[in-house]
């Protein structure tokens, strides 16, 4: 079984943070179809590196709301996919660097490899499988339908 990242919308965010006013919303990205897919990870990857900034489980804002919406029907809602994040992916939490792997892409489905040092060296590899929206209000806007960490054996970064 591998583990789904899921969508994140701002208007859960009241879940982990209280009443969201117009400027957290406004700020944290949003899906969109100038975006690529490499473009959507690396974002998700910068929320992850400070995910309690400004404030506790931030981060898994942007990440949830990259996340498609197959993808976060069977992670959400927010709270549940934070909690997930935490227990099945912690080295992604917090990371000191990341490096994207050539982008493999067919059709409307693409492959993101990402090598990733933890916050306390170790390296790690993780898959991202991100899909172009067909339809709805994510029409053509590229997202992320499930992520895991690639089979090889975690090494000690240099």
């Amino acid at each position: 079984m591998r583990p789904i990242f899921t969508r994140l919308i701002p208007c859960f965010w009241w879940l982990l943070a209280g009443t969201a006013s117009a400027a957290d919303t406004a700020a944290v990205p949003k899906p969109d179809p100038a975006l690529s897919p490499a473009a959507v990870v690396q974002l998700q990857l910068a929320a992850l590196a400070k995910v309690d900034q400004p404030e506790r489980d931030a981060g898994f804002v942007t990440v949830f709301g990259f996340a498609s919406p197959g993808n976060r029907s069977q992670t959400g809602p927010l709270k549940r996919f934070a909690g997930l994040i935490r227990e099945g992916y912690p080295a992604m939490l917090n990371h000191r660097s990341t490096t994207l792997l050539p982008l493999v892409m067919q059709g409307d489905v693409a492959i993101q490899g990402v090598e990733l040092i933890d916050r306390i060296g170790v390296l790690h590899r993780y898959i991202f499988e991100l899909s172009k929206q067909p339809e709805g209000e994510y029409k053509d806007c590229w997202m992320t339908d499930s992520v895991y960490q690639a089979p090889e054996a975690p090494e000690i970064a240099t």
